[in-house]
């Protein structure tokens, strides 16, 4: 909250510096000024609601990233409402309401998808707010909410649209998933690409030892053939703090980057990579472990340029992605022990 309202801050005096030199000139009569603030909020508006049976949905608000291929940072709608022919119906349109992205009819399974953002993120407490600042980057301009049910109770909000908000993303989500069920898988974020690769590096500190696995650029004594570019494996005791085994060089097998590429494409690792829109807020936990020495780490860098980047001490994280790890290990393990062989 801290972050984003610093975020705000600094966008509003962005916007008053650059409308102080005539930003704003030709303003229509009635119009808010740029950097002023719009304040309707309602106070008295219940912030309890009973029913879980909605009727109607609509969210506006902006996300940075490529949520959908071809579309970048943009705003978004989305709603469920019953359309001229009684048909409850779910829309999903980009920036303009000229043209519909996508739109089928709705379920209760979208609508119940959608009450559970409501309850998890505790919109209810917003409800009859209204305060925005005029002139602001569209990252964070008007963010409109509304939601009815069908014991007449209303949910409505409106404020300055804050891009981390973990609700929208959610949102965002919950259409784009349901939308795929039913068919239509425009709107899910684009799969990681897992092009040619130029260069990748592992790193995991599991039960008190510490393994890597990377290119080493040896010193001559080390180099084998005259080769000093070498694929290298280290394992450190965490506790005893003493390496296990000395470093260990091998040369690199002619398919080694299509070996990594054939075990990483087994694997959907958007909600794990630091580059990815569905990348959620995977913070290492500082508490735990040495927040800058991840448990962790994959590091990937491909032809083109992209990236895949996975730091994390999280338990979770690290189980889930536990037989991607021992795949890793397993194909490394096997062209160590061929070389000794």
């Amino acid at each position: 909250m801290k972050r984003t309202g610093k975020m705000i801050l600094s966008a509003v005096l962005s916007a008053l510096t650059f409308f102080s030199f005539g930003g704003c000139s030709g303003r229509p009569i009635g119009a808010p000024e740029c950097g002023g603030v719009t304040d309707k909020t309602d106070h008295n508006a219940p912030k309890t609601i009973v029913s879980k049976d909605l009727t109607s949905f609509y969210a506006h608000f902006y996300l940075r990233g490529e949520w959908s291929p071809g579309k970048g940072d943009r705003f978004y709608t989305c709603e469920v409402r019953t359309d001229e022919q009684g048909v409850l119906t779910a829309t999903v349109w980009t920036d303009s309401l000229q043209d519909a992205c996508v739109r089928l009819p709705a379920d209760e399974k979208l609508l119940a998808t959608l009450q559970s953002i409501i309850d998890t993120y505790k919109l209810v407490g917003k409800n009859g707010y209204y305060r925005v600042t005029a002139g602001l980057p569209p990252e964070f301009q008007k963010c409109h909410f509304n939601a009815n049910y069908a014991s007449g109770e209303k949910l409505e909000f409106t404020e300055n649209n804050n891009p981390d908000a973990e609700w929208t993303r959610e949102t965002y989500l919950a259409f784009a998933n349901w939308f795929a069920e039913q068919g239509d898988d425009s709107l899910l974020p684009p799969k990681l690409s897992y092009g040619p690769i130029e260069d990748c590096r592992f790193t995991l500190s599991d039960s008190g030892r510490k393994v890597h696995l990377g290119p080493v650029h040896v010193q001559e004594k080390n180099a084998i053939d005259g080769e000093r570019l070498l694929l290298g494996r280290s394992s450190y005791d965490v506790e005893a703090k003493e390496w296990v085994r000395d470093d260990e060089y091998i040369f690199f097998p002619e398919d080694y980057l299509e070996q990594i590429h054939a075990i990483l494409s087994a694997y959907d690792l958007r909600a794990f990579d630091y580059h990815s829109v569905l990348y959620k807020d995977r913070k290492m936990k500082a508490e735990e472990k040495d927040f800058y020495r991840p448990v962790l780490q994959i590091h990937v860098k491909f032809k083109d340029g992209k990236h895949l980047r996975i730091d994390t001490n999280d338990d979770g994280d690290v189980e889930t992605l536990r037989p991607l790890v021992k795949e890793l290990l397993a194909y490394h393990d096997s062209l160590f022990e061929e070389y000794d062989g």
